[in-house]
């Protein structure tokens, strides 16, 4: 059965149902390009829309999210809050934030600078361009601490010089614009929307900050119903796992779920998946 917070959410008007992609609807893949969704979640997610507000927020920018997900009809909101689409690309512009134009030329310097050292000493390396910055994946690596650090070194000067942020994910550094997170992009479609309910799921370090600023909302009576959830996997922060109001294991478990709530909202009768649990104080 669903928890009494994921029905309150659902039950609560308007509403809005929000997911990281990697390792929340898709396993995580040796390339971006590589990943799939979950069997079954692409229509999951087509049976959520009438009933509320969807989006996924993601660090792939949104063309590459909306070529993984491949539903229409809801927001991609790409690059950590950079990027915003409301549906798919070929139908829907893509809209940047204005004040992220400025560090265009810095960031494609930088990403330069990466392509030509690491091409040479780590070739192992896949450099992930966006619209603004990038990201540089070290996953294929045979050694992914050593490669981790040289990039760090190679970029940590420049990028502070460059007024970008540096950021890590799973066997990932990522090229930022300043002040952008998930919790931020989490806000703006809150508001946006009117928001009352909302679910935020996610794996990584940066869906900690989607996961603080929903529980800062609720706490603040801004958005009264709100349910944060962790998918685990061996190597999801331990954090994210402390703060989150619910827990699913793995990819699969956050696919149960979705069904769950799909059959909740459909009104029709469902057996239970153990693939989530409710944490205890």
């Amino acid at each position: 059965m669903l928890s009494a917070a994921v029905r309150n959410v659902l039950q609560t008007h308007p509403c809005g149902l929000t997911f990281d992609i990697d390792g929340t609807l898709s396993p995580i893949a040796p390339s971006p390009e590589a990943a799939r969704l979950f069997p079954g979640v692409a229509g999951l997610l087509e049976r959520l829309r009438p009933y509320a507000r969807v989006a996924v927020i993601t660090g792939r920018a949104v063309v590459s999210a909306a070529a993984l997900v491949g539903v229409d009809g809801i927001t991609y909101i790409g690059n950590h809050g950079l990027e915003w689409a409301e549906g798919l690309p070929e139908h829907h512009p893509i809209q940047l934030l204005p004040a992220a134009e400025a560090y265009r030329l810095s960031a494609q310097r930088l990403l330069t600078l990466a392509e030509q050292h690491l091409a040479r000493s780590s070739p192992c390396v896949q450099i992930e361009h966006k619209s603004i910055g990038g990201t540089i994946h070290y996953r294929r690596c045979p050694d992914p601490v050593q490669i981790r650090q040289e990039i760090l070194e190679l970029l940590r000067e420049p990028a502070q010089q460059a007024g970008l942020q540096l950021s890590e994910g799973k066997m990932a550094v990522e090229l930022r614009v300043p002040g952008l997170n998930k919790g931020q992009a989490l806000q703006r479609f809150i508001e946006q929307h009117r928001l009352r309910g909302v679910l935020f799921a996610g794996d990584d370090t940066t869906d900690l900050d989607g996961v603080e600023t929903l529980l800062r909302l609720r706490q603040e009576g801004i958005c009264p119903a709100a349910v944060t959830i962790a998918v685990r996997h061996p190597d999801t922060p331990s954090r994210l796992l402390e703060r989150a109001d619910l827990i699913v294991e793995g990819v699969a478990g956050m696919a149960s779920l979705l069904e769950e709530m799909v059959l909740f909202l459909e009104q029709e009768t469902g057996t239970s998946s153990p693939g989530w649990q409710e944490k205890r104080a």
